[in-house]
C-alpha cells in the first residue's frame, strides 16, 4: 500500500494504492476542499493496474479530472470512477 498527497487547484488529492489478491493494484482517492471546514469526498477507481506506480499516477489523474469537471463535495461519498468515464468526461 502506498499513499501520496498533491495540491491541485486549491484542493488536496490524496491517493492510496491497494494490492489486489490476484496481483496488481487498485486505487482509491480522496479530494479535500479546505475552507471554514475541511470537506472530504472519497472515490474508488474500480480499475486494476499492473504496478503500484501506475495506480498512484492514475489516481492523481483521476482526482485532477474530477476536480476539473466538478463534483458535489460530501463527507464521505463513495463513487466509482472508471477509465471510460475519465476519457469521456461522464461519471
Amino acid at each position: 500500500m502506498s499513499r501520496i498527497r498533491q495540491d491541485y487547484k486549491r484542493e488536496v488529492i490524496e491517493v492510496t494504492s491497494l494490492p489486489l489478491r490476484d496481483g496488481g493494484y487498485t486505487v482509491h482517492f480522496f479530494l479535500e476542499r479546505h475552507g471554514h471546514d475541511i470537506i472530504v469526498t472519497h472515490f474508488e477507481s474500480g480499475q486494476r493496474f499492473d504496478t503500484d506506480e501506475e495506480a498512484l499516477a492514475a489516481g492523481v489523474k483521476l482526482g485532477q479530472h474530477q476536480i476539473d469537471i466538478g463534483y458535489e463535495p460530501k463527507t464521505p461519498i463513495v463513487e466509482n470512477v472508471t477509465a471510460s468515464a475519465h476519457a469521456t468526461g461522464h461519471q
